[in-house]
């Protein structure tokens, strides 16, 4: 019975090794009983360097010929969007006469060892000081709000993709600026949101009734998305709770809370209570267009508002501010290239900046562009240069910021290098910018260049997680603290 069970462990173990090889040869898109299967390369670390190359021509992400992709007279877009996440999932083509260099293996076991006994303290280099180009003098319309921002607030619109997720990088810029010129509050927070978990300036809770429709999933009924590219229906009863904490001094408290709204139904009316304490009534506007209901109180931490009348209206979120300051919106767009921007109608992006009036946008994407080894962004250029020449004409009073892509790693035999497309991304991004005419921060160089990634993975502290993609607290903090310099040795 025993020498069966050991029988029987073998052919376990050996039909787990022949299906984790197999799959580091599945092509990409298999898919078993609807799911995708995700290709995980189990034999990276023994295979010889070239292995991976090859001379395949690159193609686009678009296709070239689709004229109807972007319709900017279109006030919403028909056409079912992927989520940008699909991007990123781009398989290295093999050459199948190159499988595996023991003396790889060899290396592989030697660099192990050799990380271990360094404890992964590998130098990080910076380049400050010189990433920001592009048409500076637009930042002067930024510039000019900060100066009187003791008296009035200054409002910035920071978009990106999963690097921003949780508030990240946009809490410790909010910091700074905050600590410099003012201001107590997150800003625009959503009534719910898939970082709850990891959301450090804000301990976000609701109920489990909301309809969401975003720009980043399907829109059956077309609702109208928020500048946030979120729009929420509440349900009977639905209700959103946030808190603040202590990690960020600015962020602890708040004086306002602004309730954004549209279409409520006549003789709707919310629930809410601040810092736990008794529960107030109050009417909802009705009527067409954008509205916002304000709630006073200084110095609270936490408010809650409860929605008794199933589909009321239509909500964007809370904003958690005092009266004077300045205040970063964090509009995280999980997977996405910034494309799907264009799902926000001009009508409510320019509803949205009449209440908000945002004095800087910055926009942060680019790595869920890249696939594979495709190295061609020509569609991707033409529809952001449409997105943000459409967004300045709606928000007129705004400066932008393109932040360019920063290092992404892949894979070669036993090391991380940069993924070659990265370069190719800068330099679309940078011709964005610069057709665009507006401001271009070269994060990519900001933070070390070429293989820069592999270095903020293994510096101690890490700054970034060992996917050699995303930034951990550390790196965002430092992201944070390098766009922050760079736009204060330009301001005057």
């Amino acid at each position: 019975m025993k020498d069966k069970n050991i029988n029987n462990l073998l052919i376990i173990f050996g039909i787990t090794i022949a299906l984790l090889i197999a799959n580091s040869y599945m092509p990409a898109g298999v898919e078993i009983f609807g799911f995708e299967i995700k290709q995980v390369d189990f034999l990276s670390d023994i295979r010889s360097d070239d292995f991976y190359d090859d001379d395949t021509i690159d193609e686009e992400y678009y296709d070239e010929e689709d004229d109807e992709y972007f319709d900017e007279d279109d006030e919403y877009y028909e056409e079912e969007s992927e989520n940008d996440t699909s991007f990123m999932e781009g398989k290295p083509r093999y050459n199948l006469a190159s499988i595996i260099n023991m003396n790889r293996l060899t290396e592989f076991i030697t660099s192990e060892i050799d990380k271990l006994s360094n404890n992964f303290m590998l130098p990080s280099t910076t380049t400050r000081g010189r990433n920001l180009s592009g048409n500076l003098k637009q930042l002067n319309k930024f510039f000019s709000a900060l100066k009187k921002a003791k008296n009035q607030q200054v409002r910035i619109a920071h978009y990106g993709d999963s690097t921003l997720e949780g508030d990240l990088i946009s809490s410790d810029l909010r910091e700074l600026f905050q600590t410099k010129f003012g201001g107590r509050g997150v800003g625009m927070v959503p009534i719910t949101s898939n970082d709850t978990n990891f959301r450090e300036t804000t301990n976000l809770s609701f109920s489990d009734d909301w309809t969401t429709a975003t720009v980043f999933s399907r829109n059956k009924d077309r609702l109208p998305l928020g500048i946030n590219g979120h729009v929420f229906v509440n349900s009977d009863g639905s209700w959103v709770k946030m808190k603040t904490n202590n990690k960020y001094k600015t962020a602890r408290k708040f004086d306002i809370a602004k309730l954004y709204y549209s279409e409520a139904q006549r003789g709707t009316k919310i629930n809410y209570s601040l810092n736990g304490a008794g529960t107030v009534t109050k009417s909802l506007s009705s009527g067409k267009g954008l509205k916002v209901l304000e709630i006073k109180h200084e110095g609270s931490k936490s408010i809650k508002v409860e929605f008794p009348k199933n589909e009321s209206a239509y909500y964007y979120g809370i904003s958690l501010e005092s009266k004077n300051g300045v205040y970063i919106d964090n509009y995280a767009l999980r997977g996405n290239s910034g494309v799907d921007l264009k799902k926000i109608s001009t009508k409510y992006l320019k509803d949205f900046q009449r209440k908000m009036d945002y004095k800087l946008v910055i926009l942060e994407f680019g790595l869920n562009v890249l696939s594979g080894r495709k190295t061609v962004f020509t569609r991707y250029e033409k529809d952001m240069i449409k997105i943000i020449n459409r967004m300045k004409k709606a928000m007129p009073e705004a400066s932008f910021i393109l932040v360019g892509a920063h290092d992404k790693c892949i894979k070669k035999g036993s090391r991380f290098i940069t993924d070659p497309a990265v370069f190719k991304l800068v330099e679309a991004q940078k011709s964005i910018a610069e057709k665009t005419d507006i401001a271009f921060w070269n994060l990519f160089e900001a933070m070390g260049g070429e293989n820069s990634m592999v270095d903020w993975v293994n510096s101690n502290p890490p700054r970034a997680f060992k996917d050699y993609i995303h930034f951990n607290n550390t790196g965002a903090k430092m992201e944070a603290e390098m766009i922050f310099s760079e736009l204060m040795k330009k301001y005057k």
